[in-house]
């Protein structure tokens, strides 16, 4: 039987067609990371039934149009779908070498249909281009440099066996006697290059989904790999539980508890794995967290003879339909949560550094201080504190002495004032305490006095014997005092103490003197 080739172009066109239409529906709303790939291939695969049809109208429609842009659709549509393939291999935009053999066609139906016809030279070189294009799709999906899976493989079977055919019958109609009498005239060459081309699209876009689907099924192992990592890290028991009650997963903390290894769970039920006491305490939460809420609730249970307390939480696990399919069960340790807050909070009070108040804990203290109820009389003292020149260390001697010069000096600060009184570091070389209820503000300037004789002797810090000064700013006030007016004051007297000459300290007392009132009084 003769194969006829008019009815192989319209068959090609038809089976492109299905293919690019299904493609868009079914990928439309593709999130995946390859969905630029997805959208370039579509286009491909849509592209080519178009330049089938024109092909196929040839004789009804101009020789325009059933030539030149009926190949050049075609040789658009390979592009695309080239250009699909480096893409979704990682392989860097190339506009070049995708677009340049287009051209080339165009160019060349255009010059060999009206210019100079040449029928046969026309044949050659569109199915030489394209062959070439296609060529380029197999040397991306073969790289060394990317894995080869099989769903690579039969994707570049796909392109380099049309690519062959195509190539070969360039050679073989460049070498003919005698050119075919038309495009539709039969010849085995023509027969097998006309019927590969409309199998072409079947067998490409199989390897090309199953390339997706393989990228697809590695990134689920990976998510699932990161979860488990995740999880297992968490000082909380993480499970999911089926709507049978039955562990689909659960975390290394639970396996560590129980003695035994995440995935000897997967089957087993709560009440299997908890025991009767304590899944008496979940049972009643569990049909709630599979009508869709979440609740929250505290229980006890035993592991392996160690009675620990947790505050459980069930979050439903919802399908697209928003349907319940199971839940999450997360339990943390209340006693080591407990723990974990405490320290946060000391943490949140306390220089890292040094072990003083940070300047959170100082404005808070201060705060309170001047708000707290007592005698009218009762004296508060501010001190700011700057080490003087400190950056100069840091440049001469670097980072980490200046780090031992900040803990030396902290370590003589709580050695000149009382328990009760509050030293801080507010950032960088800057100081601060608050001393409460001083006898006198003689008391007060007594402390700045004895800070700057215990500082002038030398800080031995990683070898190296250093001089350091420091200038002191002092804020002197009653309780119920305004805490910004006396920190203002305060810091414009440690200005004055700078100006000064620094290596010394400068009074402002707030509220006390009207004389004195706003001044800062340098003070060696």
């Amino acid at each position: 039987m003769v194969l006829d080739i008019r009815t192989v172009v319209i068959v090609a066109a038809l089976i492109a067609l299905i293919i690019g239409v299904s493609l868009w529906f079914a990928l439309r709303n593709q999130k995946a990371a390859m969905v630029s790939s997805i959208r370039i291939w579509m286009l491909g695969v849509l592209l080519l039934p178009t330049g089938w049809v024109l092909y196929g109208l040839r004789g009804l429609l101009s020789d325009f149009v059933t030539i030149v842009v009926a190949n050049g659709l075609l040789s658009l549509g390979f592009a695309k779908l080239v250009e699909a393939v480096r893409d979704f291999v990682g392989r860097p935009r190339n506009r070049a070498l995708i677009y340049l053999p287009v051209l080339a066609v165009v160019l060349g139906e255009a010059v060999f249909s009206y210019l100079a016809p040449n029928p046969r030279v026309r044949g050659v070189l569109v199915a030489a281009i394209i062959g070439v294009q296609l060529a380029f799709a197999v040397s991306a999906l073969m790289a060394r440099a990317i894995a080869r899976p099989r769903s690579h493989q039969l994707t570049a079977a796909a392109f380099l066996l049309l690519s062959l055919v195509l190539l070969v019958r360039a050679a073989h109609e460049l070498f003919q006697p005698h050119a075919l009498p038309g495009p539709f005239a039969f010849s085995l060459m023509q027969s097998i290059a006309f019927g590969l081309a409309a199998a072409f699209p079947i067998a490409a876009t199989l390897g090309f989904l199953s390339m997706c689907n393989d990228r697809l099924n590695l990134a689920l192992v990976r998510n699932q790999a990161h979860f488990r990592a995740i999880t297992d890290h968490m000082p909380a028991i993480v499970a999911h539980i089926d709507t049978r009650e039955q562990f689909t997963f659960a975390n290394a903390y639970l396996a560590r508890l129980l003695g035994v290894e995440p995935d000897d769970f997967v089957g087993r039920t709560l009440q299997e794995v908890f025991g009767p006491a304590a899944y008496a305490e979940i049972a009643p939460h569990v049909p709630a967290v599979l009508q869709g809420t979440a609740p929250t609730f505290e229980m006890a249970h035993s592991f392996q003879g160690k009675q620990r307390f947790f505050e459980a939480s069930f979050v439903p696990d919802l399908d697209s339909t928003r349907g319940v399919c199971g839940f999450f069960v997360l339990l943390f340790d209340i006693s080591r949560l407990k723990l974990a807050k405490e320290e946060l909070a000391r943490v949140a009070q306390c220089d890292s550094l040094t072990g003083l108040a940070n300047r959170k804990a100082f404005g808070e203290s201060l705060d309170r201080a001047l708000a707290r109820p007592g005698p009218q009389d009762r004296l508060l003292g501010l001190l700011y504190i700057d080490i003087d020149h400190f950056k100069s260390i840091n440049d001469r001697y670097g980072h980490l002495t200046g780090d031992g010069v900040l803990c030396e000096f902290s370590a003589r600060l709580k050695r000149c004032i009382r328990e009760s009184d509050l030293a801080a570091r507010l950032g960088g070389d800057e100081f601060a305490v608050l001393i409460e209820d001083a006898e006198s503000s003689e008391a007060i300037e007594t402390v700045a006095r004895k800070l700057l004789d215990m500082v002038r002797v030398d800080f031995v810090v990683d070898g190296h014997a250093l001089r350091v000064g420091v200038s002191i700013g002092i804020g002197i006030s009653r309780s119920g005092a305004d805490p910004t007016a006396l920190l203002r004051m305060a810091d414009e007297a440690l200005y004055e103490a700078k100006v000064a000459g620094r290596d010394g300290f400068c009074i402002a007392r707030v509220g006390i003197d009207p004389v004195l009132s706003g001044r800062a009084d340098p003070l060696r």
